[in-house]
């Protein structure tokens, strides 16, 4: 993924979420947990406007993964809400192919 985002002119900068404690709360069967999305991506779009993207790289899902990814999608409502911390959007990638197809599908409301 880093290599493919390192590539495209529409990424700023990114980061692997790895000790930046960017985390998600969730329940999942009853219990508080915290979801750590894989990448924070900051992307210019066509239009000048700069959007975060939280980037999720996945494989086989799980329900639990199913749950973390309506948090996201609620999380991502709500800071867009407040208006105060930039424009978000969440996606998730299956196939490091279509990286790009997913990235600017997450933005196209953004346009």
């Amino acid at each position: 993924m880093a290599y493919r985002l390192e590539r495209l002119p529409e990424v700023i900068a990114y980061a692997r979420n790895d000790h930046l404690d960017f985390t998600i709360p969730y329940e999942w069967q009853g219990v508080r947990h915290e979801y750590r999305p894989d990448y924070l991506i900051r992307w210019r779009c066509d239009n000048g406007q700069e959007v975060k993207i939280i980037l999720e790289v996945k494989g086989f899902e799980t329900e639990q993964d199913r749950q973390k990814e309506a948090a996201a999608k609620r999380w991502v409502r709500a800071v867009n809400h407040h208006g105060g911390f930039g424009w978000w959007t969440f996606t998730v990638c299956r196939d490091p192919h279509r990286l790009v197809d997913n990235l600017t599908s997450a933005v196209a409301t953004f346009r």
